[in-house]
């Protein structure tokens, strides 16, 4: 059952300055100045490869491995088995975010491929994605949502057949750990279009995660940080050119004190 309050969520995020985990990901060529910057200002250490003969030696490094396969190339498919197969070895926390998933059946078979070769600690995508994962419905453009499917029953479900917590964001964020399902609300407008902010969303989960030791609260934690912090940009940015700067700069200084009153953004059922 996830162990969720407003104070185990702020200490959550307050970990995160503490360990300074590295976040080692292989990820996509559109987002990985944003996640790189986004993981800084969160206060963990972004380390980005697509090189498969560092692959291991990087994971022995770092505390969180990121999977993210949006712009796939053969070297990031074969960075991605071997610092998986190592990572099972060192506990390393991982995240699975199938970028693009009903785009094209490469991407469908190879994402299905590495759910059913690897676990993970967290398998985070769009509504669309994660619908069209569980089976539940769900349509997608490309990378974009044209329809969710049941969400609540999507990541429940997908959570316990891939034994994970399962995350689904869009207008509302829906979670996961197999147990219960956590709702959360809240976020700027603004946020949908600011390019890779979904790829952005995985880095800041799982340097929660990574730095709490708790896959579910530290979703939470990071999705209630991507909330408050694009809201607060949102009120200090001129729109959507300078919203990304805006972002990053709450992102940077938000700390656990600016979680007070979170507990009326997510219900539980």
């Amino acid at each position: 059952m996830i162990e969720c309050s407003e104070e185990k969520a702020a200490a959550a995020w307050g970990r995160i300055r503490e360990v300074r985990p590295l976040v080692f990901h292989v990820t996509n060529a559109v987002a990985a100045a944003l996640q790189a910057n986004v993981c800084l200002a969160a206060g963990a250490s972004p380390l980005m490869s697509q090189y498969p003969a560092e692959a291991e030696e990087l994971v022995n490094l770092a505390q969180g491995f990121l999977v993210n396969l949006g712009t796939p190339t053969d070297a990031a498919w074969e960075t991605v088995r071997r610092a998986l197969a190592r990572a099972k070895q060192t506990g390393c926390f991982t995240l699975l975010d199938p970028v693009g998933y009903g785009a094209s059946r490469y991407r469908n078979e190879s994402t299905d491929a590495l759910l059913r070769e690897h676990e993970f600690s967290i398998v985070k995508g769009n509504a669309g994605e994660i619908s069209l994962l569980a089976g539940t419905g769900g349509a997608t453009k490309g990378v974009d949502v044209l329809a969710a499917g049941n969400l609540e029953r999507g990541v429940l479900a997908l959570a316990r057949e891939q034994r994970c917590v399962a995350c689904a964001t869009g207008e509302a964020d829906f979670l996961s750990d197999g147990e219960a399902v956590i709702r959360v609300t809240g976020g700027s407008a603004l946020l949908p279009g600011l390019s890779g902010s979904g790829c952005a969303a995985g880095t800041v989960v799982l340097s929660a995660a990574a730095a709490c030791g708790d896959a579910a609260l530290g979703t939470l934690a990071g999705l209630l940080a991507m909330g408050i912090a694009s809201e607060h940009a949102e009120k200090n940015c001129a729109g959507p050119g300078s919203f990304p700067a805006a972002f990053i700069d709450e992102l940077s200084r938000l700390t656990p004190g600016d979680f007070r009153g979170s507990r009326s953004r997510w219900s539980v059922s």
